[in-house]
């Protein structure tokens, strides 16, 4: 019997290694990490555009909130001025992430309230609670693609608009010099 375990113990050692050695050679090679892609917007130029926003809303002493938001419609930064309410941070991201799913100006998707009712409650509930479609979105493009949104808050009617624009302007300018 002693005979026969020292015969079986090389023998069960060398099928464990060969069916061990067969598992290791099934098992796929772990795959590399995945990269993320390029942001579409920098935080510096988040930075340009909130900075030309709130000096346009300084500039009319006035207050309110910005969003800048990337092509997927997540957050690349945000700023609400001193004074101004938190509820503008919220308006202003809604906003701006229906600026950057559509590609249009709230002041655009919101005129649909008139022209295509039915068009703008399906937005409205396609988007639960992360729409806001009144005048202050903006989308962000580069050579004609959209690299994210602008959303402003908290000014009078027709006020926000321009808030965004002239971070808008102010954003390209930040473009054309680091050209340079």
């Amino acid at each position: 019997m002693r005979a026969f375990k020292s015969f079986c113990r090389p023998i069960a050692a060398l099928l464990f290694c060969c069916g061990l050695s067969a598992a290791l050679a099934q098992t796929p090679a772990p795959s590399p990490k995945p990269t993320r892609p390029a942001p579409t917007i920098t935080r510096l130029e988040a930075r340009a555009i909130m900075d030309g926003a709130i000096a346009y809303a300084a500039e009319n002493k006035l207050l309110m909130g910005v969003v800048v938001l990337d092509v997927n419609g997540d957050p690349v930064a945000s700023e609400r001025m001193d004074g101004a309410g938190k509820q503008n941070i919220i308006a202003a991201q809604g906003k701006a992430f229906a600026a950057s799913i559509y590609g249009q100006t709230t002041e655009e998707l919101g005129a649909l309230y008139k022209t295509r009712p039915d068009r703008y409650f399906a937005l409205m509930s396609l988007y639960p609670g992360k729409f806001y479609l009144v005048g202050g979105g903006e989308p962000l493009i580069v050579d004609g693609a959209i690299v994210g949104a602008v959303g402003v808050a908290g000014l009078p009617e027709g006020v926000d608009e321009k808030a965004g624009r002239a971070g808008i302007a102010a954003w390209m300018k930040y473009r054309e010099s680091m050209k340079k």
